[in-house]
C-alpha cells in the first residue's frame, strides 16, 4: 500500500467534480450566482477545451479572498462539518476553483465595490502562478483555458466541439430556469448561441428558453413545498427533453425525478409520450442533503424521506384542477341532465347527447377509466357471486403454483375461487365492478405475480369489451359514472375516449351552417 503523491490525488479529486466542460461552467456560473450576479455572461471556445470564460457582475471579492479562494477547500460558505446540514448556496464545497485550476490554466480576475483595482490571481496545472492588481469594472471574471491538457486520457474521453458546446448550451439553459431574476448570455466560438434576459418569473423564463407556445400550454403546479409548471394531459413529447428540476435553486439532474413525473401521468399519456414538468421543490436548508454527489447534481432528503410523494401528489392535484376548470366551461357532466345515451353503434361506440352536443364514447376505454380510478381509490372489492361460475384455464406453469400462493390476495380484491383440475380454476366470485370476471382474474393474477399496475391491468381486462350488447340503463348508467371520472378524456393507456360534436359544426356539413 502507498500514499498517491499531491499531485496524483488533486487530479483524482479534480475529476470528481470536472468531467467536461459543461461541469466547469456549471460550477463557475453557480459561483456568480451565489455572488449576487444579476448579469452572467459565458464565452466558450473548441467546446470549452480551448476556452471558458465566465463574467459576472456580483459583489466581487477582496485581494486576500481572491488568492485564497484556489487553494484547495478553502470557501466562503461553511466552517465545520455541522454546516453541511444548512447549505443554502448553491457552491459550498470549496473544490470548483480549485479543481478546475488543478486540470487547466485558470486566470480569475475580481474586484469588490468601493475598491480601485482589481485582483488577478493565475493558476497552473493547481499550483498559483502569481497575483497582480489591474483596472477593472467590479464584479468577477474567471478564464480557463486548455482544460484537461495535463491529463491526456481524460481529454480523450470528450466527445466532438460541437457535442461539448452542445452541453454547455444545455447546462447554461437549466441554470437559467433555475434562476429566472438573472440574465444569461453564451457566446460559442465568437457567435451569440444564447441571449436570456432577466425574466419576470418562471413561466417568462421558460417562454425564453423553449419557446412561447410551451410555455402557454402549461398549467402552474401549487403544491406549496412543490410548485412550477406542467403540461396538461392534452400535450405529451417523444422525448424527456422539457423535464427541468431545481431544489432549493439547485439545478439536479433530472432523471431523479424522471420516475416521480412518469407516476403521476401513468394513466393518462400513450405509451411513448412525455411530460413537460418544470419543478421547484422549496424544502428547509436542514431539510435536504446536498453533499450527496460531487457535482451537487443530486439531493437527499433527511431522515431517509422521499419526494417521489411529494411530487406525484403535487401534479396529480395540478392536473385534476384544470380539469375542473376547463369542465366549468359548461355545466358540469355529472350534473347535467342533458347527458343521454342515443345508442350504440357497431356494437363498440355510445352515441350521447349533451345539449347541442353529439358525444362519441369508446365504451371499452370508458369503462376502462372507470374501473380504473374506483379501483385505484379502493383496490378491495366487494365479491359479487356470478350466476355461473367461470372456469380460468392457467396456460402457464407457473401460474398454477402463483394462484394458490396468492390466494389470499386475490380474495382480499373479491375473488372467490376453487381448483378445477391439475390447470384451472373455477371462479365463484369476482369483484362487482368488473364485467368480465374471467379476464379479470387473469389479469389479477398476472399483476400480482409480475409486479405490474394492479389497477391498469383489471381495467383493462375487466372492463366491456367490443362488441358488448349495452341495454338504455346500461348505457346511462355507464355514462353517469364515466362523466363523474376525475379525467374522463382519456383510458388508462392515454388514448382517448370521447369525441366531441356541435350540432352547429354537424349542420354546417349539410350546407346549413
Amino acid at each position: 500500500m502507498r500514499v498517491l503523491p499531491p499531485e496524483v490525488a488533486h487530479r483524482i479529486a479534480a475529476g470528481e467534480v470536472i468531467e467536461r466542460p459543461a461541469s466547469a461552467v456549471k460550477e463557475l456560473v453557480e459561483n456568480a450566482l451565489d455572488a449576487g450576479a444579476s448579469r452572467v455572461e459565458v464565452e466558450i471556445e473548441g467546446g470549452g477545451v480551448d476556452l471558458i470564460r465566465v463574467r459576472d457582475d456580483g459583489c466581487g471579492m477582496s485581494p486576500g479572498d481572491a488568492e485564497r479562494s484556489v487553494l484547495r477547500h478553502a470557501t466562503s460558505k461553511i466552517s465545520t462539518a455541522e454546516d453541511l446540514a444548512c447549505v443554502d448556496s448553491l457552491g459550498f464545497r470549496g473544490e470548483a476553483l480549485y479543481a478546475i485550476g488543478a486540470v487547466s490554466e485558470l486566470a480569475l480576475a475580481t474586484r469588490e465595490r468601493g475598491r480601485r483595482l482589481a485582483t488577478r490571481v493565475h493558476v497552473l496545472a493547481g499550483r498559483p502562478a502569481g497575483v497582480t492588481r489591474e483596472a477593472r469594472e467590479p464584479g468577477t471574471t474567471v478564464e480557463v483555458r486548455n482544460l484537461f491538457f495535463n491529463l491526456p486520457v481524460r481529454r480523450g474521453f470528450l466527445g466532438t466541439a460541437r457535442s461539448e458546446a452542445n452541453a454547455v448550451v444545455s447546462a447554461v439553459q437549466a441554470l437559467a430556469l433555475s434562476c429566472p431574476g438573472a440574465g444569461f448570455f453564451l457566446k460559442v466560438d465568437g457567435r451569440g448561441a444564447l441571449a436570456i434576459p432577466a425574466a419576470g418569473g418562471l413561466r417568462e423564463r421558460i417562454a425564453q428558453v423553449h419557446g412561447l407556445e410551451l410555455a402557454r400550454a402549461l398549467i402552474p403546479v401549487r403544491g406549496g413545498t412543490v410548485w412550477g409548471y406542467v403540461s396538461p394531459v392534452e400535450v405529451g413529447f417523444p422525448t424527456r427533453r422539457y423535464l427541468h428540476v431545481a431544489v432549493n435553486g439547485r439545478v439536479v439532474e433530472p432523471d431523479s425525478f424522471a420516475p416521480a413525473v412518469t407516476k403521476a401521468y401513468a394513466d393518462l399519456l400513450p405509451r411513448g409520450r412525455h411530460p413537460a414538468a418544470f419543478l421547484r421543490l422549496e424544502l428547509g436548508a436542514g431539510e435536504v442533503d446536498v453533499n450527496v454527489h460531487p457535482a451537487k447534481s443530486a439531493v437527499r432528503l433527511r431522515g431517509g424521506r422521499s419526494a417521489y410523494p411529494l411530487v406525484v401528489g403535487a401534479i396529480r392535484a395540478a392536473l385534476e384542477l384544470d380539469r375542473e376548470e376547463k369542465s366549468r366551461g359548461g355545466a358540469p357532466e355529472e350534473e347535467d341532465p342533458g347527458l343521454e345515451p342515443i345508442g350504440q353503434f357497431a356494437g363498440r361506440l355510445i352515441l350521447a347527447q349533451r345539449g347541442e352536443e353529439l358525444l362519441i364514447l369508446d365504451q371499452h376505454g370508458a369503462h376502462e377509466r372507470i374501473l380504473y380510478e374506483r379501483l385505484s381509490r379502493r383496490p378491495a372489492g366487494e365479491p359479487r357471486t356470478l350466476p355461473e361460475p367461470v372456469v380460468v384455464r392457467l396456460l402457464s406453469g407457473d401460474l398454477t403454483s402463483e394462484v394458490w400462493e396468492l390466494e389470499g390476495e386475490l380474495e382480499r380484491l373479491g375473488f372467490r375461487f376453487e381448483a378445477f383440475g391439475a390447470d384451472a380454476v373455477r371462479v365463484l366470485a369476482a369483484p362487482e365492478e368488473v364485467g368480465e370476471p374471467g379476464s379479470a382474474f387473469t389479469a389479477a393474477l398476472e399483476a400480482l405475480a409480475g409486479g405490474e399496475d394492479l389497477a391498469k391491468a383489471l381495467a383493462c381486462r375487466g372492463s366491456v369489451r367490443f362488441g358488448a350488447a349495452l341495454s338504455p340503463e346500461e348505457m346511462a348508467s355507464l355514462l353517469r359514472s364515466w362523466s363523474a371520472c376525475s379525467f374522463p378524456e382519456v383510458c388508462p393507456h392515454g388514448r382517448p375516449i370521447v369525441k366531441r360534436l356541435r350540432l352547429a359544426d354537424i349542420l354546417r356539413e349539410f350546407g346549413r351552417g
